[in-house]
């Protein structure tokens, strides 16, 4: 028996935001980041709650939230004992926040309702049961239903001041989970559906927000590609081109959706060498309207080039190559056993996830 699951309720389009007027809340923690806080977008989001309740702000999230923060938080919401839960920010506050409550509930604390509100177009962890959390120098993916929030507000307004690099970065995120997801060995109908929906808006709408950051209505679509991309990924699964991307971002902390975008050409040249495993590279392709699966290798350069995004690790110019050279059987090793490596559509030897990184790093 197959299952679908899809656990948050959806709140989305313009007026999103007016959902948080309907909240029965009185005592509410707000997790994201200082920058969110300082610029005042947290206000302006916390505007819209019912007048009367008390608004708490844990703003210490980072990049590749810790488990150290976590732990802090853990601590917070203990004291604070909300009603409602509101992650804003990008894919780090939303993880963060999902594994501050995950981790609470462990020690005894009755769960409030958790609404994600995510501020770029590029995870969608706001729907998935998904999270990434950094333990040392290794990315460690929790995967379990209790982490999914209850509730996701997607309004493009809280996009709109996100800069056209980490609109790149985080819109090919969107890419790599639907393309994984359709050619995951646990893809169905309805997971192929979503990612092929998400593809076409990202082909459509990224180089519109990349080149025009007020275009709202690609903004909004492209928010809502993200979301459906995260539905596909969390029925699906994702493949090696995140557990790569997970064990080198720990390493070397580049930014996930960046690492995503150099590493995807790679990972499908390697699926498309054989030809087992080109075949629903070829079907996607044949969906997106395009004539082959090399036709569509193309198009993803041709996406990366234009957003600017570099051809290799090297060309990041943030990453040495004795370090690289040094770490790549390490990383390589945490890659074969990274929660996402089950459902890539090719079997994978730690000599071929080496293999795959010097030909990253070099080109």
């Amino acid at each position: 028996m197959s299952e679908f699951y899809l656990k948050a309720k959806l709140f989305f389009g313009p007026k999103a935001v007016e959902h948080l007027r309907t909240l029965k809340c009185s005592n509410v923690l707000v997790i994201t980041d200082g920058f969110l806080q300082e610029s005042g977008m947290v206000n302006k989001m916390t505007q819209y709650l019912p007048s009367g309740a008390k608004i708490n702000v844990y703003s210490n999230v980072k990049p590749d939230p810790s488990q150290e923060l976590v732990d802090a938080g853990v601590k917070m919401i203990f004291d604070v004992k909300p009603d409602l839960v509101i992650a804003f920010g990008g894919g780090s506050c939303i993880d963060a926040t999902k594994a501050i409550l995950y981790f609470a509930s462990e020690k005894g604390m009755e769960r409030p309702y958790f609404l994600a509100i995510p501020t770029t177009a590029g995870t969608g962890s706001e729907v998935t049961n998904f999270a990434v959390i950094t333990r040392g120098t290794t990315k460690v993916a929790l995967i379990d239903d209790a982490l999914a929030p209850d509730g996701a507000l997607l309004d493009a307004e809280f996009t709109r001041s996100v800069p056209p690099k980490i609109t790149a970065d985080t819109g090919m995120d969107v890419l790599t989970h639907a393309m994984e997801a359709y050619v995951s060995n646990q893809a169905s109908t309805f997971t192929d559906a979503l990612a092929v929906k998400a593809l076409r808006v990202v082909f459509q709408d990224l180089p519109t927000v990349y080149h025009d950051g007020d275009a709202m209505r690609a903004r909004g679509r492209m928010a809502e590609a993200s979301c459906v991309a995260g539905i596909a990924f969390t029925n699906a699964g994702l493949g090696i081109n995140h557990s790569l991307a997970h064990a080198l971002g720990g390493r070397f902390h580049v930014a996930h959706g960046r690492l995503n975008a150099i590493l995807l050409p790679y990972v499908m040249r390697f699926h498309m060498s054989e030809e087992k495993y080109r075949e629903p590279y070829d079907r996607l392709a044949h969906e997106l309207g395009m004539a082959d699966a090399d036709e569509f290798l193309q198009k993803v350069i041709d996406l990366r080039e234009e957003l600017h995004i570099e051809d290799t690790l090297a060309d990041l110019g943030t990453i040495d190559a004795a370090a690289f050279e040094e770490h790549v059987g390490d990383m390589a090793e945490a890659a074969t056993h990274d929660r996402c490596t089950p459902t890539n559509p090719r079997p994978v030897s730690k000599q071929d996830l080496v293999n795959l990184y010097r030909d990253a790093y070099n080109g």
